[in-house]
């Protein structure tokens, strides 16, 4: 029986107290109007399918905590049983992907062995690589790249929470198995859905040519040999007017938009190392502003000198750039570039507010 769920008129005749009794009940008639919504659906869209299969389970859950027990509460509590089931089995459908280990023993073995396959060519030819931080190694690992490593409303990580449970399962098994019924049955259901459904782009070669950005003569260009604008861009951390960057092991640069559970620093490269990454503001062709900032990467002070040297050989003028090394937990603060370059990365002591660059 919950394999398959109930069609409205199914479900009047499970929750009718005969034929002669009409339906006047509010909470039974919003069931009933859930049900008629999901039997005109397509299923053709796992959100769409997902969402309005929490509808029908947060009607039942209206109308449980607000009508006593009997033969009505009986048949609500069974279809609540059967979009949660059909929900879960959904959301399961979506996760799939290599295993990580198995547990928290598992985790160390696996740090051993991805870890390097992810440096790739790190540190050759006197380049040293970042790498895509432990924390995103999920979104690397499992299929659609699903944004699953950040807290959940005020629930840890799923990663942090399965790295330190005792769990014999490995990451992806334990995401369908446990983490997903656990998440639903605490009415966490939507903003599960909502990052299962995303999934963040990482693109092909085709796809990552179109990103690409040059430098002549100290004017950065796009793909389409136009003068950069960052105007109509934005980032989560900056705002509008700045786009994130990241620079290949080869010295290519790509920028694009930010948007958070979509298109990371990350996407780029589809999680390979990088020189240097962060975020650009970039006034028709003219840097004006630029950071370190990337949690996927994390760049240090080196990271951050290396793309700053590379604009400055390619002919782009440091003075005047807002430079501003974003470190953990230290204030954001911008100052001049040339003055960051020279001093190793560190700031200087001429600060610059950044100019505020304007759409087109």
């Amino acid at each position: 029986m919950l394999n398959e769920i109930w069609t409205e008129n199914e479900f009047i005749e499970e929750s009718s107290l005969g034929l002669s009794c009409r339906r006047k009940n509010i909470y039974l008639l919003n069931i009933d109007k859930r049900l008629r919504e999901y039997g005109k659906l397509s299923k053709e869209s796992f959100a769409e399918e997902a969402d309005k299969l929490l509808l029908i389970c947060k009607a039942c859950k209206i109308y449980v905590d607000n009508k006593p027990a009997g033969h009505r509460a009986a048949a609500v509590i069974t279809l609540y049983a059967q979009a949660l089931n059909r929900v879960e089995k959904l959301a399961s459908q979506r996760v799939t992907g290599q295993s990580l280990g198995y547990g928290q023993e598992g985790w160390a073995k696996v740090r051993a062995v991805v870890k390097p396959l992810l440096n790739g060519v790190a540190g050759s030819n006197g380049k040293a690589h970042h790498i895509l931080d432990e924390e995103y190694w999920p979104e690397m690992i499992v299929e659609n790249h699903f944004p699953l490593t950040h807290p959940i409303f005020d629930t840890p990580s799923p990663l942090s929470v399965w790295k330190n449970s005792s769990t014999h399962l490995n990451f992806i098994d334990w995401l369908r198995e446990l983490y997903i019924p656990d998440m639903l049955k605490k009415n966490s259901g939507p903003i599960l859905m909502y990052k299962l459904d995303k999934g963040v782009s990482y693109l092909n070669s085709a796809q990552r040519e179109d990103k690409k950005i040059y430098v002549k003569n100290g004017i950065i260009y796009n793909s389409r040999h136009e003068e950069f604008h960052t105007g109509n861009m934005k980032t989560a951390s900056m705002g509008k007017g700045w786009a994130i960057f990241v620079m290949a092991p080869d010295n290519s640069l790509y920028a694009n938009n930010h948007k958070t559970d979509v298109f990371h620093h990350s996407s780029f490269l589809s999680g390979a190392p990088v020189q240097s990454a962060g975020e650009i503001a970039v006034d028709n062709g003219k840097v004006v502003a630029i950071t370190s900032k990337s949690g996927h990467y994390r760049p240090d002070k080196g990271s951050f000198v290396r793309i700053l040297y590379w604009l400055k050989q390619h002919g782009v003028n440091l003075q005047g750039i807002a430079a501003c090394l974003a470190e953990p937990g230290h204030k954001q603060q911008f100052f001049d570039a040339e003055e960051v370059w020279a001093n190793g990365g560190l700031p200087g002591v001429k600060y610059i507010e950044p100019r505020r660059v304007t759409p087109t």
